[in-house]
């Protein structure tokens, strides 16, 4: 088995179906690849950058909030809060999130709202993240391609 389907939804849309060779996945434990053939596993995600490599070795990148990831031998399902194109951020706009973000933490006094602004920042860099990592990655295509 060369590849396996990979299908990434999110209440909002279908971002993703098609074939793979890899995926790489931000579990909350940490970053997890998964191979055609992979044994049965459900990981809850955290905020971070899901790397999707197609059977010509190219390789695509989203965004995902966190969710969950269901791994058969022959199918992924990305079941993510939301979810984008890592190519189609706005950089500035997820850079005056993460800023928005910080001043609600200093802000926020109450540990609910203290607990709540920190989620939202740590979701905010990581989204800052995805994008200016496979933006300059897009730039020098090797060694991966990134559609």
């Amino acid at each position: 088995m060369d590849s396996f389907r990979v299908d990434i939804v999110s209440a909002e849309e279908s971002l993703f179906s098609g074939d793979a060779a890899f995926v790489l996945a931000p579990l909350a434990e940490g970053e997890a690849g998964f191979l055609p053939g992979h044994s049965p596993l459900l990981g809850r995600l955290k905020a971070g950058a899901l790397h999707i490599h197609d059977t010509a070795g190219v390789e695509q990148a989203f965004y995902v909030s966190g969710g969950f990831v269901e791994v058969q031998p022959d199918h992924v399902i990305v079941l993510a809060d939301s979810s984008q194109r890592a190519a189609d951020i706005d950089e500035a706009r997820a850079l005056k999130a993460v800023q928005d973000a910080e001043e609600a933490v200093r802000e926020r006094l109450g540990k609910v709202d203290y607990a709540r602004a920190e989620s939202e920042l740590t979701e905010a860099l990581a989204r800052l993240r995805v994008a200016r990592t496979f933006r300059g990655r897009a730039r020098g295509l090797p060694p991966n391609r990134i559609a």
